[in-house]
């Protein structure tokens, strides 16, 4: 992976300008990921306006084996840009793979929906982390302003994710569901032409490497295989607590990925989805999420700025605990509106269940995700940092996966018994990260608060 960063006299807003070309792209890339996800599995089980008629559990099932692809492929996508295509490869060609695959997708009959399926897995492994990465690489070490920029790229993240499931959501139900993926086609076709317009301001950053720039552990560049794969003792202890890290950022997204599945099918059934004699698509709640997060991101932010000053032990560890916490508490909302269903004489609970469910979910998303985004560039030893960041996503991947297969014994156990067994596990899971956050610092040797220069 290059070390170089862009050139700090092109900036925007304080920040340099390449950071807006991969928020533009980010932004049209979730906005197409996202789209097709709100209507995928509601596609799946639709009998009526030219769905597939599959089963709720055959339609949770295929959203998790895909959910987990996608991010597990993200391994090999960070290994292909650390040892060979760098990061701008990896990217441009991600986005070209998932063009394809949206497009079939809308154009595609059950035969060949698997295809397009396949083509933004891969697409997405080679895209998600290696632009991620690339955020990173635009600051020097030891840059103030690299959480900020984090966060900046986050937002658009979630704008694409707060338009697509409005738009997406609402044509493919509206319009037809091929109307839908074709629309998420076109997010991430506007997502490649910016990249492509947008790259002189990125500099050197997401090169392709050079053998001669692969830095071994002694800190020489170039040498053997045998010297490229082994690592210094505080490299090993960095990599410990990335991996104890991994298991909050597992906890987490097993609870918080049930928006697309299991949420999305009980707002679909059993909620009350009128207002003011409308009634929202069920896809388009999901909207809920992202808007939360443009609206209480900048917030929250400062909010965490202001107690880190006062308590210097709140570390990216201790706030991905509050993060599990928090999001564990937002299940305690659907543990309501299943208990309201259960009395209702029609069958179904208010929206302000699932919407209070939304906001502490978002919460928790903003105390962990972006959070753990910025602490790998940060931890992660140089010469890994993207096949750590395809790790982390492979995390979320498998996260997914067992998301749907947790979703799915709803079928068995209930609703009510699922939403509590998520917020009993996800609270307890959280917990450790906050008692014991002092130690696991230690185990970053203080490359969260001040980055040392490894080469």
């Amino acid at each position: 992976m290059s070390s170089s960063t862009s050139d700090d006299s092109a900036t925007f807003l304080g920040h340099p300008k390449g950071l807006f070309i991969l928020f533009l792209t980010e932004m049209w890339e979730r906005f197409s990921f996202y789209g097709m996800r709100a209507i995928l599995v509601l596609f799946l089980v639709d009998r009526a306006k030219g769905g597939f008629g599959w089963t709720e559990v055959e339609a949770l099932e295929l959203l998790g084996t895909y959910a987990m692809m996608v991010y597990v492929l993200g391994i090999p996508g960070g290994f292909l840009a650390d040892r060979y295509i760098g990061q701008r490869a990896a990217v441009l060609w991600g986005g070209v793979f998932q063009c394809i695959g949206h497009f079939t997708l809308a154009f595609s009959d059950e035969s060949t929906f698997i295809v397009g399926l396949v083509c933004i897995a891969i697409g997405t492994g080679l895209l998600k982390p290696n632009i991620s990465t690339m955020v990173g690489g635009l600051y020097k070490k030891g840059d103030a302003r690299r959480d900020g920029g984090f966060t900046i790229f986050y937002m658009g993240i979630n704008i694409g994710a707060m338009l697509s499931s409005l738009l997406v959501g609402y044509i493919g139900e509206e319009y037809g569901w091929h109307y839908g993926f074709g629309l998420a086609g076109f997010g991430i076709l506007i997502g490649i032409v910016t990249f492509l317009l947008g790259k002189k301001h990125l500099g050197a950053v997401g090169a392709k490497p050079q053998k001669s720039n692969v830095i071994n552990a002694d800190g020489s560049k170039g040498g053997t295989p045998s010297q490229r794969l082994s690592f210094t003792q505080e490299e090993k202890d960095r990599l410990i607590v990335l991996f104890i890290c991994f298991t909050v950022v597992f906890s987490f997204f097993v609870a918080f990925e049930q928006a697309g599945g299991l949420m999305n099918l009980y707002a679909d059934k059993y909620t009350n989805r009128y207002v003011l004699g409308w009634e929202v698509p069920a896809s388009t709640l999901q909207a809920l999420n992202p808007a939360f997060i443009m609206l209480f991101g900048p917030i929250v932010s400062i909010i965490w700025m202001g107690l880190s000053k006062r308590y210097p032990h709140i570390s990216s560890i201790y706030k991905m605990g509050v993060g599990n916490i928090i999001t564990g508490l937002s299940f305690l909302f659907m543990v309501g509106a299943a208990l309201q269903m259960q009395c209702s004489p029609v069958a179904q609970s208010g929206l302000y269940w699932i919407a209070g469910a939304y906001f502490l979910q978002t919460m928790g998303e903003l105390c962990l995700s972006p959070v753990s985004l910025s602490f790998i560039t940060k931890v992660a030893p140089k010469r890994v940092k993207s096949s750590m960041m395809g790790i982390f996503f492979a995390v979320i991947g498998m996260a997914n996966w067992a998301a749907a297969k947790v979703g799915a014994q709803s079928a068995l156990l209930g609703d009510l018994t699922i939403f509590q067994l998520l917020f009993v596990i996800t609270v307890l899971l959280g917990i450790p990260f906050i008692i014991f956050n002092k130690r696991l610092m230690k185990l970053t040797h203080g490359s969260e608060q001040i980055i040392q220069e490894e080469a």
